[in-house]
């Protein structure tokens, strides 16, 4: 096999592991959908081959570490995931800054709950996908 053609085989299972990836962070409950999801990319470089890259807090998630956060990295989200789903709409805009501060503080000492979607998928899918470019 030839340098090219090595070269498309390695990007169609980049192509493929991303897309694998992508589908294990929807699998259960469609959650992780967004960021995370639409962040995750591959490049092919000569001296690494294959790597993937994606958001920072990927590792987060895949392995359950405590995320020190503060509130206002997580304002944002707080305006626009918890505040339109209450039953009664806060008057003040000080409500979000409180429910951040709280979750921050939650999320910096517990962490968050492991999800390896990354391993599972090496594990589970790599074989297949390596399989199915002829490299394995």
């Amino acid at each position: 096999m030839n340098e090219d053609e090595y070269k498309r085989r390695l990007e169609g299972v980049g192509w493929d592991l991303v897309m694998a990836l992508q589908k294990r962070l929807t699998w259960e409950h469609g959650r992780f959908k967004g960021d995370l999801q639409s962040s995750i990319e591959f490049h092919i470089t000569p001296s690494l081959g294959l790597q993937i890259i994606m958001e920072d807090y990927g590792e987060y998630i895949e392995f359950g570490t405590p995320n020190p956060t503060t509130p206002d990295e997580i304002l944002d989200w707080v305006q626009k995931k918890i505040i339109p789903n209450l039953k009664r709409k806060p008057k003040s805009p000080k409500v979000a800054l409180r429910i951040a501060t709280s979750l921050a503080a939650h999320i910096s000492k517990w962490g968050t709950v492991p999800y390896s979607f990354i391993r599972t998928t090496m594990k589970e899918d790599l074989p297949g996908i390596l399989k199915s470019n002829g490299l394995k």
